[in-house]
């Protein structure tokens, strides 16, 4: 339990020293206080509907593959899996969370493995759908600096190589076999083991991607419903302080998808530091400095700050399993 509140202390202190650095030198609290409350009421209310609907549409995945799980613990299995994705560097805590919770409420590991594996290609290809579509236009009509630029283009090829590699886990996982066999030593499982979670997972890959797609294109559907809501923070707030704003809210969309394909990358818990830094080189050749912070703020404190908060206090739902 230390151990969580401590990563949690680190994640929120990187976030918050980064902001307030570059608001030292670039402005923007001052202009805090002038976010009109309607931002702050759509920005808190999106984020809860995100939650409510993360875990409906867990529950709804779970049951294409059979399973009646009760919406609690679909929603335990979503929050959490964002909270130990947030107090973890690079993103990377929430996923083996999810999978571990799952299996301890019924769900075989090889489908366990299949969703969890499912839901993070679906957001890779739905992330590379978006900056696809903005790249061309992104490249030659944005200024990102040229520091921006060649960081972004990284972030895109990363982006571009991970989507390929999770499809080939998915449905060639004996390509990886080397790699999960010293997993299952450590687990102290035996050979036998990893081969039946290899079938399981074939199998389970199998069942939803060729016999149910419909799982997949409403996941996709919830996906893109996701990340719009953690932009539309962004869209009220560069509209309402930059009068000369003009992009509309789908375009900004694809470039803070853009963007971030860098940005979450950053080796901290959450990506802290990264995101904030990122987004003040890339996007303040559209915006003003002042807006891109408050933005910011905003966006963490109601995606980031308040679930890691409510986490803290509601770990004990899940102590059993961390």
């Amino acid at each position: 339990m230390k151990k969580f509140v401590v990563s949690a202390i680190i994640a929120v202190s990187i976030s918050l020293g980064t902001m307030a650095l570059i608001g030292f030198f670039n402005g923007g609290f001052d202009t805090l206080e002038n976010v009109p409350l309607r931002i702050h009421l759509l920005t808190l209310f999106g984020f809860i509907f995100l939650y409510i609907f993360g875990g409906l549409s867990t529950k709804l995945f779970m049951w294409f593959l059979g399973y009646k799980i009760s919406f609690l613990n679909s929603l335990e299995n979503f929050f959490f899996g964002n909270f130990f994705s947030y107090i973890t560097p690079m993103y990377i805590g929430g996923q083996p969370f999810q999978i571990h919770h799952l299996s301890k409420i019924g769900v075989k590991n090889g489908d366990a493995t299949n969703f969890v594996m499912t839901r993070l290609f679906e957001s890779f290809i739905t992330t590379l759908i978006l900056d696809l579509s903005i790249y061309r236009y992104a490249m030659t009509k944005l200024n990102f600096g040229k520091v921006g630029e060649t960081l972004i283009k990284l972030g895109f090829s990363l982006q571009f190589l991970w989507t390929v590699l999770i499809l080939l886990f998915l449905f060639f996982p004996r390509i990886f076999n080397f790699l999960m066999r010293p997993v299952f030593k450590i687990m102290k499982r035996k050979s036998d083991d990893l081969e039946t979670w290899l079938l399981s997972l074939k199998n389970s890959v199998r069942t939803v991607w060729r016999k149910k797609p419909l799982a997949l294109v409403l996941d996709m559907i919830w996906w893109f419903v996701n990340i719009s809501i953690h932009a539309l923070p962004f869209y009220m707030i560069f509209e309402y302080f930059n009068p000369q704003f003009k992009m509309g809210f789908f375009h900004l969309l694809a470039v803070l998808s853009l963007v971030n394909t860098v940005a979450y990358y950053t080796p901290t818990p959450g990506a802290t530091g990264g995101v904030e830094g990122i987004y003040h080189l890339t996007l303040s050749g559209m915006v003003s400095y002042e807006s891109i912070t408050v933005a910011l703020l905003i966006w963490r404190v109601y995606s980031y700050y308040i679930p890691i908060l409510v986490g803290l206090i509601m770990i004990w739902r899940v102590r059993k399993l961390i």
